[in-house]
């Protein structure tokens, strides 16, 4: 009941809120900036076509890369993420929707009822030469709209199968578009021997399509989103084979602050008091039938100054099955207030699971930065936000926010969404910024001498940093905000992962009115710093490098340049959660030359450090 309440209150929430204000509008993005910045740095990796996969074939979509894992899957049109879910199997879900691998809606995209095949997500090949007696099963669960647009009724998400004789897809099953509801597991027997080959391929592809409104064109972006999770192929099961014997996260962790997710760090000290959560709350799920016993722990470590810190002690907890359950655990941290100009911290909590679990989902992380700037957002875009409409012309919204020391504004960075055509580059604005007025925005304090136009960003951190004409002094409430001149959305993006909590207000020429918009508008004011170029480099590699992968018989293991004192137990599963093989680092190599073919995950256990597991292939 608890995933059902959750998911109508969101539904009751998207609905009465589109529905009932008709100038005040959410809408869908146009593109993807987390993948644009992704694709500048990261290009997208080719297929590895010599590499035929072995079962058991395992994801769940955990990693922290928005592109699918290429050592399964052999293109990169899905966006993995932790945003777009909903209650999910475990955190980190395959999106597919409207709009390419670079993030911009599809050029030949259609008008509903016409559809146009959108997103592929294709697994690499896959040997399954296997009798039909080995009984092999296909088995997902998806999810329609999630955090993103709901499929209409002619949308559609399909799975493929590929024969490799014939070199020919045939469609296998399809579900129509539907409003959110939680996860669903799908079970497909594979019994059709032209498919039970080596090189057999499966696809899921989702058939989408642009609203058909022409009044308003601004809604023609992102939409039609289904969530994918947990997709299993594996022989000897049965239809009945639904069960996960696995203990997961289910959601992101949250920032260390209670009501922020970034201040400027010499705001910190002065905050900390006030809005340091001093616990990190952690939500997992027990998928399996049986109650499990599991450990749980956090980390905090400086990135800058490479120090690591385990606060409070690891506890244990029975998790009985089929249930949600929250942790908050210590995160008290001595922190050094006086040190530096800025601070990033990595944040980690892992569970010690049973060794059949799935590892590669045991392990979350998020990065806690303190700079210059104020953000209620977690730099995640879902939505867009803006006045449309008659009687909007002249319209005003602020996000309202708190100075703990006096200082002085230099600007703000701000991310606008791309609408197709661009039509929103021709809409005329004004930054402002108002003091408080008994928690409203009172006197204007400073107001842009020039007009602005919307602009577009796709960098790395998908904002425009605007500098101010003038220095604006600000201490205690304060609010930042966009009055524009014309009737017409211009697009903000919305962060809907996080509410608002009655800090986004806007005005149509009478009164201030609390938004009703589920989630923060990523506009970020930043305060006049001067930091030298050796605090750009925040960032340390705090992952293990392992290669060749795939690998034929030794794996080589290279572990950051700090580490370290102290022994590191090195474990490798097979996805089925077996343990196959296990040593200490001393030799800087593993051999795995008598390990099957297939997809492994590494571990590694220290009392000292922890890293992020691994995933390899075993090729030979």
């Amino acid at each position: 009941m608890k995933i059902y309440r959750s998911v109508l209150f969101l539904v009751l929430t998207l609905f009465l809120f589109q529905r009932t204000n008709g100038q005040e509008l959410i809408m869908p993005l146009n593109d993807n900036a987390v993948i644009k910045s992704h694709v500048k740095l990261h290009p997208v990796k080719k297929s590895l076509k010599d590499v035929m996969l072995e079962l058991p074939f395992l994801d769940d979509f955990s990693s922290n890369s928005p592109f699918p894992d290429p050592a399964v899957w052999s293109d990169s049109f899905a966006f993995i993420n932790k945003s777009y879910e909903v209650n999910p199997v475990s955190s980190g879900v395959a999106t597919l929707d409207a709009i390419d691998e670079f993030g911009t809606v599809y050029d030949y995209a259609t008008i509903d009822p016409v559809t146009f095949d959108a997103d592929y997500l294709t697994s690499q090949a896959i040997n399954l030469d296997y009798p039909e007696s080995d009984s092999l099963y296909l088995s997902f669960f998806y999810q329609a709209a999630g955090n993103g647009l709901t499929p209409s009724a002619h949308d559609s998400l399909c799975v493929d199968f590929y024969n490799p004789t014939l070199d020919l897809w045939s469609n296998i099953w399809q579900i129509s578009g539907d409003t959110l509801k939680p996860f669903v597991q799908v079970m497909l027997p594979i019994v059709d021997t032209a498919f039970l080959k080596e090189g057999f391929q499966f696809r899921f592809r989702n058939k989408a399509s642009l609203p058909k409104n022409s009044d308003y064109l601004d809604e023609r972006g992102n939409v039609d989103h289904w969530n994918i999770d947990y997709v299993r192929l594996d022989r000897l099961r049965a239809y009945s084979d639904t069960v996960l014997r696995d203990v997961a996260f289910s959601k992101p962790l949250p920032s260390m602050l209670e009501n922020f997710q970034s201040v400027p760090w010499d705001h910190f000290s002065r905050a900390y008091n006030t809005h340091y959560s001093g616990s990190i709350k952690i939500d997992y799920y027990n998928n399996d039938t049986a109650t499990r016993n599991i450990t749980r722990y956090l980390e905090i470590k400086d990135l800058i100054y490479g120090e690591e810190y385990s606060p409070g002690s690891p506890t244990t907890q029975d998790i009985f099955p089929g249930t949600f359950s929250s942790y908050d655990i210590s995160s008290i941290y001595p922190f050094e207030f006086g040190r530096g100009d800025t601070a990033l911290f990595e944040i980690k909590s892992y569970l010690r699971t049973d060794d059949f679990d799935y590892k590669a989902n045991d392990t979350m992380t998020r990065l806690q930065t303190f700079r210059d700037y104020f953000a209620y957002d977690d730099g995640s875009a879902e939505r867009s936000y803006g006045l449309r409409g008659q009687g909007t012309s002249g319209g005003i919204f602020a996000v309202r926010f708190e100075s703990f020391i006096s200082d002085e504004l230099g600007g703000l960075d701000i991310y606008f969404t791309q609408l197709k055509d661009s039509l929103n580059l021709n809409y005329y604005f004004k930054f402002m910024v108002w003091d408080d007025n008994e928690g409203l925005p009172g006197n204007i304090i400073y107001d842009t001498d020039a007009d602005y136009r919307v602009f577009y960003s796709d960098g790395i951190n998908k904002y425009t940093r605007v500098k101010f004409e003038n220095k604006v002094p600000v201490d205690g409430t304060f609010y930042v905000g966009i009055l524009q001149y014309n009737q017409y959305l211009l697009n903000v993006g919305l962060d809907v992962n996080l509410p608002s909590n009655g800090n986004l207000l806007y005005n149509l020429g009478s009164e201030w009115i609390a938004s009703g918009a589920p989630g923060n508008l990523m506009i970020r004011p930043y305060v006049l710093r001067t930091y030298s170029s050796a605090h750009d480099q925040l960032y340390e590699k705090t992952s293990v490098i392992l290669y060749p992968n795939p690998v034929s018989e030794s794996l080589s293991i290279k572990f950051p340049d700090t580490i370290f004192e102290g022994e590191v137990k090195i474990n490798v599963y097979n996805v089925s959660g077996q343990l196959v093989a296990s040593q200490f680092n001393q030799d800087q190599s593993l051999y795995l030359g008598n390990l099957s073919n297939g997809i492994y995950i590494v571990t590694f256990q220290s009392d000292n450090y922890s890293f992020p597991s691994e995933r390899i292939i075993i090729s030979k």
